[in-house]
């Protein structure tokens, strides 16, 4: 660590924050001390030290009070808290953890312990912000792709609809436009991911049939390219109450997964019937169903992806109390996605 961290000791024994400090400037920490915990708290918002040594007997605000303090601050919500106390009762130790500490000391000190234990949560404190810093980064940079992928796609999209129109069809224009398609839904996902905090729900009653026959429609290119007809079958006719952005993650990738896996020249069921929706397909199966859900999860021979589709819908169904059932073997893989009563309506 060649950081110069700052710790502060606050303690209303002075005999206990001086030999703190005497153990502390060994390893060349800033060390700040005070035997005022109002101070300590006050001045910490102006200047936040990295690491807080914190006793819990004190006269007039005990250690725990001002740790549920520092909390509310977001400044100093994330610095790591080490009780010190006399106290050696397993009922203090677990109510300073309960209260936010990472660690807990007791007296009388010994040197090296104290030492070791302020080194490795200044570690832990380190590596944590480096991966804070790291997820910062990584939502810019999918934002970024995000804007540079839009409109090259639209782009696409627009000039093989105009070709089509002049020249007619053609093999080539389908295999074009299906690859566009899977980059679209590739970008679908990763807009729903960097979105879905922020984004309002809209819940409204969607009509499954309509909702399922657009998605179909969608796909019609893809699943073309390795000559596999969609077939959906209506068992029993309902809808869902729940946001449309929601349900088109949860089916498109579903149908998008099962084209990928399934042997050219051959079927995807679509099966609407009483409460749920089951998507079926004829193809390689699931290596290992317990980890398909799983985020980055690919299976060997999958060529294209993020491996986000599959994690998003299960956060999705989650959310929603929807409840997944797959089943799969060497000759294909079904999911069945079955609906909480709250969120159906007859037609």
């Amino acid at each position: 660590m060649n950081k110069n961290y700052t710790v502060l000791i606050i303690d209303d024994k002075k005999e206990n924050l001086k030999y703190l400090n005497e153990i502390l400037k060994d390893e060349k920490y800033t060390v700040k001390a005070s035997t005022d915990a109002n101070f300590a708290i006050n001045s910490s918002k102006i200047n936040p030290p990295d690491l807080i040594l914190l006793d819990i007997k004190m006269p007039e605000i005990n250690g725990f009070e001002v740790c549920k303090l520092l909390k509310k601050e977001n400044k100093l919500k994330d610095i790591p808290i080490i009780f010190i106390s006399a106290l050696d009762d397993i009922n203090s130790k677990v109510k300073a953890f309960e209260e936010g500490g990472v660690d807990y000391i007791t007296k009388p000190f010994e040197k090296e312990e104290v030492k070791a234990r302020i080194k490795t949560q200044l570690k832990l404190f380190e590596k944590k912000q480096t991966i804070e810093n790291l997820l910062i980064q990584q939502d810019f940079f999918l934002k970024k792709i995000i804007h540079e992928m839009n409109t090259p796609l639209s782009i696409i999209s627009l000039n093989i609809d105009n070709l089509e129109t002049q020249l007619g069809p053609k093999e080539q224009f389908e295999a074009i436009k299906a690859s566009s398609k899977s980059l679209s839904s590739i970008y679908n996902d990763l807009y729903y991911l960097t979105k879905k905090e922020k984004r309002t729900q809209e819940i409204e009653s969607i009509n499954l049939i309509n909702f399922l026959s657009s998605r179909v429609m969608f796909f019609d290119e893809m699943a073309n390219i390795k000559n596999i007809d969609i077939e959906l079958s209506i068992h029993s006719e309902f809808s869902v109450i729940m946001d449309k952005n929601d349900l088109e993650r949860v089916i498109d990738n579903t149908i998008s997964n099962a084209i990928k896996y399934s042997n050219e020249n051959s079927i995807i069921d679509i099966i609407l019937d009483k409460n749920y929706i089951e998507i079926k397909d004829f193809g390689t199966g699931i290596e290992d169903t317990n980890v398909v859900f799983n985020p980055y999860y690919q299976q060997k021979n999958a060529n294209i992806g993020l491996g986000l589709g599959l994690s998003i819908v299960k956060d999705i169904c989650d959310r929603y109390e929807i409840k997944i059932n797959v089943n799969s073997d060497n000759n294909g893989t079904s999911f069945i996605y079955t609906f909480p009563q709250n969120l159906t309506k007859e037609n």
